[in-house]
C-alpha cells in the first residue's frame, strides 16, 4: 500500500504545481511549500521544553484545535507548539497566530516525513478531525512521538475502514488516544478493533461559546441594522443566494427586515454577481455602504472582506448558512451559539451537529426552493417561535460544551 501511496502523492504534488500556472490557491500551496527545510531550520529555535505539533487541514481544523492549544499555552506556558496547515485558506488566514511557529505541511512523502521529525522533534503530535496522512504517522510512530487525535468523526463506510486501506488502521491503532466527537464515532472505531478512543465531543462548542464571551462589536453593522431584524446569509454559494433572491421576487421584501449576505467567494467577479442579481432591493458593499449618500436606502448589505462573520452573528435573528447544496455544510456553530434560528440545505450528513440542531428544533434542513420557502416564511413572520429557537439554540450549544477539559485532564495526566 505504502509504495502506492507514494506513487500518488508524487503525482498530487505534480498536479498542484501544474495547476499553480493559472490557479492562485494551487501556486499558494506550491510557493508556501518551497524550501520547506530551510524555512524550518531557520524559523524554529532550538528545542528547550516538550513540543506540541498540531496538524490542521484548514481554517475549519485550525478553529477545532484552538481551544485546547490555547489552553496548553495558559497551563503549560513553557510548551512549545507548532501548528501545520495543509491548505492556504488555513495557513494565510493564521500565519501570525502567536505560538513557537505556523508551517505549511510538506508534501506527505517518506522522505519529507522523516526530515520533518527529524527537525522539528515533536514530543506529542496531535491530528485534527480527519488529517491522517499516512508517512507522517508511520514516520511519527517509528521517532517514539505520541500520536493522538481530536475531535474525530468516523463513519461507516468510510476508507479508512476498506480492506485497501488496512495501512491506515493499522497506524491508527498505535495512537494513543483518538478524541471523537460522539457515541456512534466510538461504536464504529471499536467494532474496527480501534482501543483507543474516548468520547469527547465537538471542540467547536467551546470555542463559539469564547467568542460569545469576547465578541467585539462592529459599529458599522449596529449603524445598518438599526432597529430592523436582520437575516444574515453566512458563508453563502451561488444555491442560497439563487433561493434566497427567489424568496424575495416571489414573496417581495419582508416588511422591516434587513439582509446581510457574507459569501463564501468574495472575489470581486462574485461580489459583482450578488449586487447585479439582488439591484431591486438597493443592495450595496460592506466597504462602500459608509460613503452613500443613502445609507438608509440599501436593504442588502455584502460583506466584501474575510474575518467578519462570527462577529456579525452578534446581531442578526436569523441565517442561512450555505454549503449544503455543494461540498458540505460551513460552520453553524457560530450561529447557534448567538441563538439564530438556522437554516441550511439537504448535504449535511457528514456534519452531526446538523441533524442534532434539527432535532433541538431550532435549525431547518430543506431539500429545494420549495421547502426552503416554507421555513423562511416561519423564520421572518413568527416572531415567537424565533424567540423560542433561540433560546434552544443556546441551550444546545451549552449543552454540548466541555470537549476541551476532556482532552486537557488527559494531557495533564500525561504530558504535563
Amino acid at each position: 500500500m505504502f509504495f502506492f501511496y507514494n506513487i500518488g502523492i508524487h503525482f498530487f504534488a505534480f498536479a498542484v504545481w501544474l495547476a499553480g500556472l493559472w490557479n492562485p490557491k494551487a501556486k499558494a500551496m506550491r510557493l508556501g511549500r518551497k524550501h520547506w527545510k530551510r524555512k524550518l531550520t531557520a524559523t524554529l529555535p532550538p528545542k528547550k521544553n516538550k513540543r506540541y505539533w498540531f496538524h490542521c487541514a484548514s481554517l475549519g481544523e485550525f478553529e477545532m484545535a484552538r481551544p485546547v492549544i490555547e489552553k496548553i499555552q495558559i497551563e503549560f506556558p513553557e510548551a512549545e507548539i507548532i501548528i501545520t496547515f495543509f491548505s492556504p485558506s488555513g495557513y494565510e488566514q493564521r500565519q501570525h497566530f502567536l505560538c513557537t511557529g505556523v508551517f505549511y505541511l510538506p508534501y506527505d512523502t517518506k522522505k519529507n516525513a522523516r526530515k520533518w521529525y527529524e527537525i522539528v522533534q515533536p514530543d506529542v503530535a496531535i491530528f485534527v478531525k480527519y488529517e491522517f496522512w499516512l508517512n507522517y504517522m508511520h514516520a511519527g510512530l517509528n521517532a517514539n512521538c505520541s500520536m493522538l487525535a481530536i475531535s474525530v468523526l468516523f463513519r461507516e463506510g468510510q476508507f479508512i475502514f476498506e480492506p485497501w486501506a488496512a495501512a491506515w488502521k493499522q497506524q491508527l491503532t498505535q495512537f494513543k488516544r483518538i478524541f471523537v466527537q460522539n457515541k456512534s464515532s466510538e461504536i464504529i472505531a471499536k467494532e474496527e478493533e480501534l482501543k483507543n478512543i474516548a468520547v469527547a465531543g465537538d471542540i467547536r462548542f467551546d470555542r463559539v461559546l469564547d467568542t460569545v464571551e469576547h465578541i467585539e462589536t462592529l459599529e458599522i453593522i449596529e449603524k445598518f441594522k438599526g432597529e430592523s431584524p436582520l437575516l444574515v446569509g453566512g458563508s453563502t454559494w451561488p444555491e442560497e443566494e439563487k433561493h434566497l433572491f427567489n424568496y424575495l421576487s416571489i414573496k417581495s421584501w419582508p416588511l422591516g427586515w434587513k439582509w446581510i449576505i457574507a459569501p463564501h467567494d468574495i472575489g470581486e467577479k462574485h461580489i459583482n454577481d450578488i449586487l447585479d442579481r439582488f439591484s431591486d432591493y438597493y443592495p450595496i458593499k460592506l466597504s462602500a455602504w459608509e460613503a452613500s449618500d443613502t445609507p438608509s436606502k440599501h436593504k442588502i448589505l455584502v460583506i466584501d472582506n474575510m474575518g467578519l462573520l462570527s462577529r456579525i452573528y452578534r446581531y442578526a435573528d436569523v441565517a442561512v448558512i450555505g454549503g449544503a447544496w455543494g461540498k458540505g455544510l460551513h460552520n453553524i456553530l457560530e450561529a447557534a451559539a448567538f441563538g439564530m434560528p438556522i437554516l441550511f440545505g439537504p448535504k449535511h450528513i457528514k456534519f452531526p451537529e446538523a441533524a442534532d440542531a434539527i432535532e433541538a428544533g431550532f435549525a431547518y434542513g430543506v431539500k429545494d426552493y420549495a421547502e426552503f420557502e416554507i421555513a423562511l416564511n416561519r423564520m421572518l413572520g413568527n416572531i415567537e417561535w424565533r424567540k423560542e429557537a433561540s433560546i434552544k439554540a443556546k441551550e444546545f450549544v451549552k449543552k454540548n460544551a466541555g470537549s476541551t477539559e476532556i482532552v486537557m485532564q488527559y494531557l495533564r495526566e500525561n504530558y504535563s
